[in-house]
């Protein structure tokens, strides 16, 4: 082995300066140190690419409300979702404070009476009873509310439902009741003693002459009118100047139905409450100027409950009473009228099945001696020339112990 000289030694070993640049530009030392730096660069730049751009902090603000659902909405509270009916009243009572204030007729001078939450096919609605100040002009204030429920609830009639007295219905269904203050104090009845007769004629609105014989007669009568006669307008027209007192002759379903028919509008048995809530009122709404209600026919559907008891509720509803022509022995009227609190009265004698003056006077009669039993009773009869002739006799000569009188004159009967 040649030993090394100590020159040869130092260049080896290469512990200065210049060894170190010779071992750095050595191939393999270079390859490695650019390597390490490209990496670098890129990890750099694959850093900056994945890391998004900063955005400043958003400002905390309240949740927003969403109603649930696929799509938000509008909150809506329950307050403003009322039934189509109920929001017909309220428009209702707009419209009467309108004409109100359109008459010059204070707030302060509507009483609300009374008001009743009711429901009709399962809409809630509210029923209302209301008094108020007679205006000086009745015709012009009611004109006023009809116009102003033509714009407001077109659905809505208002009719007069006696001298003091008007009601609303939607659909015919009541909802409003009106009375008017008399302008002036109104006289008590004359409270008349001793036994008393009332006699009731049915059928009125066809015959028009032998209606106005009975009208010149010189005695009191009550009069029943059928809502859909030919001549019903007419036959309103003569009995209101006459100041005598008026009936709706209601058409109900007899046993003997089809084969007897009671007429346009009639009440059948079957038919649901609303059916019939809304038949009662179109047909009280044609003799707006009636008191009370008797049964036209009716020996079928005045011995069911539910629909009789239907109808006597509008009656109630109208501050009518009801007269029962008892066509049936089994008629629940007494019945319906005490669990719905009608004023009920009921016939005693038909005066004229047989059509002969003689034979009706001695109907007459047989109510003269009932009355003077009971302290009064009541008789029907009907337009025909027969009735005239027996009821002009029996005025001159009836017994001078019993008084002539109106339906309205008799207290009702306590059911």
């Amino acid at each position: 082995m040649t030993d090394l000289q100590p020159e040869d030694r130092q260049e080896t070993t290469g512990t200065g300066t210049k060894s170190l640049r010779s071992r750095l530009y050595r191939p393999g030392p270079l390859i490695l140190f650019f390597t390490l730096i490209v990496a670098g660069l890129l990890s750099i730049a694959w850093f900056a690419l994945k890391t998004p751009t900063s955005e400043p902090a958003p400002v905390a603000s309240a949740p927003k409300e969403t109603v649930p659902g696929p799509t938000a909405k509008p909150r809506q509270y329950e307050a403003e979702l009322g039934s189509d009916l109920e929001d017909r009243v309220k428009q209702v009572d707009l419209a009467i404070i309108q004409a109100m204030r359109a008459a010059g007729l204070g707030m302060d001078k509507l009483d609300l009476q009374d008001v009743e939450l009711r429901h009709h096919e399962g809409r809630t609605y509210h029923y209302q009873e209301l008094a108020l100040p007679s205006p000086d002009d009745r015709k012009a204030f009611m004109e006023a509310i009809r116009a102003n429920l033509t714009s407001r609830a077109p659905k809505a009639v208002l009719s007069e439902a006696g001298q003091d007295r008007a009601m609303v219905t939607i659909f015919g269904i009541p909802t409003h009741k009106l009375f008017f203050a008399p302008s002036h104090p109104v006289a008590e009845p004359e409270i008349i003693p001793g036994p008393k007769v009332a006699v009731v004629i049915d059928d009125v609105g066809e015959n028009m002459g032998v209606l106005k014989g009975l009208l010149g007669l010189d005695i009191p009568l009550t009069y029943a009118v059928w809502p859909n006669a030919s001549h019903t307008d007419d036959a309103i027209s003569l009995i209101s100047r006459e100041n005598q007192d008026m009936l709706v002759h209601f058409p109900m379903e007899p046993r003997g139905y089809p084969e007897v028919d009671p007429g346009d509008d009639a009440l059948f048995v079957g038919m649901t409450k609303s059916k019939i809530t809304a038949l009662v009122a179109r047909n009280l709404n044609r003799v707006p100027k009636a008191i009370g209600v008797n049964n036209h026919m009716g020996s079928r559907l005045t011995e069911h409950s539910p629909e009789l008891c239907a109808a006597l509720q509008v009656f109630h509803d109208r501050n009518l009473f009801f007269l029962d022509s008892l066509t049936t022995p089994k008629s629940v009227g007494r019945i319906c009228a005490s669990k719905i609190g009608v004023p009920f009265y009921e016939r005693d004698v038909f005066l004229d099945n047989v059509k002969d003056p003689e034979a009706i006077v001695l109907q007459l009669r047989k109510a003269e001696r009932l009355a003077l039993k009971r302290g009064h009773a009541i008789a029907i009869g009907h337009p025909y020339r027969e009735t005239l002739a027996a009821l002009r006799s029996w005025a001159k000569k009836h017994d001078r112990k019993i008084t002539i009188v109106s339906l309205s004159s008799l207290p009702p009967e306590r059911p």
